[in-house]
């Protein structure tokens, strides 16, 4: 075969960067034969095809419209996978076409859960809809009394699956029940009571505080808000998992697991800690300007998806500052969130409000993350709900950079 002009080729290094890969990706692709390559002329060194690095580019381009997005489509990048529960634009929130700031105002989760699960037709939280437990598993829950309310959940749930006669049924009807048995379970466990067909803000707010009614729409509206937030790292565990075809219980035990991470849902204890340590200083605003001038970052506010300001956070301020207006502990946390506006150019967002809502409840530490798991349960049903619709597994493919084959 006639030798082929040199421009033609490319070096390793010219086809790696012309790809914006490494060299070891770019060794994959060749023992993939997506580019081929030739050894050079005495040397051993070899060289790239540029019509195959470049047919490559090209098709890569074509995939996805930014190609050197790369890790970051992972990480508040491009979509991922299509969804008709909730649409984040524009600085607002909204759950299958509803801004979920006004559904806040005066719908419960249930209402919202039905919305988010796509129930038109079916009305899932009818009275029959609660888990009744046996006697063997109130025994394990009265033992586990003492450990944390989201450590209940993660042992209870596997053996309340085990309970739960129609787990297996995967009509939208037998899924929207299941759904409605499973939302009632938790707010039991997280309560430390039995399950029942109270609305779940009632059975949270009588665990949590004295019951008081504008406690209790605190909390409902906080709950609302914490439905659902698009893809996020427990919506998309949750969905993995149910795409293998697990159970409801399995697949919420799984977004449980990630929730309670310091980078996702765990992120409201930080903020708790937050504003425990500034109950006990004076110079509020000098202890803030301290954690900024020396690059300490101050939990609670900022979110890369709202660059104006997070909306849930704004609406659920606003409620405090209506019914607890004058409480001490909401006047501190406004001047933190002031002289962070200020200062920091950086607004609350959800973990600060809900966190805030414990400061002026006086509720016990790790409330916050109660609620938003609480909360949540209601978008993870309805995310593994529309991933059991699609019918797939959800598998990516790893982008190599490690080592080339030897």
């Amino acid at each position: 075969m006639a030798e082929l002009p040199e421009s033609l080729y490319l070096t390793a290094r010219e086809a790696a960067a012309e790809l914006g890969i490494s060299l070891a990706t770019l060794y994959a692709y060749v023992s993939r034969d997506m580019i081929r390559s030739e050894p050079m002329p005495d040397s051993r060194a070899k060289r790239y095809r540029a019509e195959d690095v470049r047919a490559l580019k090209r098709r890569r381009s074509a995939e996805k419209p930014d190609a050197t997005a790369g890790s970051g489509t992972l990480s508040f990048g491009l979509p991922v996978l299509d969804s008709a529960i909730t649409l984040i634009a524009d600085g607002r929130l909204h759950y299958r076409g509803s801004d979920a700031t006004a559904l806040a105002k005066s719908s419960n989760l249930e209402q919202v859960a039905a919305l988010i699960w796509g129930c038109r037709d079916v009305q899932p939280f009818t009275k029959e809809a609660v888990l009744a437990p046996s006697e063997r598993l109130k025994g394990l829950a009265a033992e586990l009394a003492r450990t944390s309310r989201i450590e209940r959940c993660l042992s209870l749930l596997p053996l309340a699956a085990l309970e739960d006669a129609t787990v297996y049924n995967m009509t939208d009807r037998g899924l929207a029940t299941t759904g409605a048995r499973l939302l009632r379970y938790v707010a039991a466990v997280i309560a430390g009571e039995a399950p029942s067909d109270k609305p779940v803000h009632e059975v949270l707010t009588r665990a949590l505080t004295q019951g008081e009614k504008p406690a209790s729409e605190l909390i409902r509206a906080a709950l609302v808000l914490s439905a659902d937030h698009e893809l996020n790292a427990s919506a998309f565990t949750v969905r993995c998992v149910a795409g293998t075809g697990a159970t409801l219980y399995a697949a919420v035990q799984a977004g449980i697991c990630a929730a309670q991470g310091p980078r996702h849902g765990g992120l409201s204890g930080r903020v708790e800690s937050l504003l425990l340590d500034m109950s006990n200083r004076q110079d509020v605003e000098d202890a803030v300007l301290q954690r900024l001038k020396d690059n300490d970052p101050v939990p609670g506010f900022g979110h890369p998806l709202y660059p104006d300001g997070d909306p849930r956070a704004a609406a659920l301020l606003s409620m405090v500052a209506e019914k607890y207006g004058d409480d001490a502990n909401f006047l501190r946390a406004q001047r933190i969130f002031r002289v962070m506006e200020e200062a920091g150019g950086l607004k609350p967002n959800i973990d600060f409000a809900i966190a805030t809502v414990g400061a002026v409840l006086h509720l016990p530490r790790g409330a916050g993350l109660s609620i938003f798991v609480l909360g949540r349960t209601a978008g993870w049903i309805g995310h593994a709900i529309e991933q059991y619709r699609t019918g797939l597994m959800i598998r990516p493919r790893a982008r190599y950079t490690g080592e080339a084959p030897r």
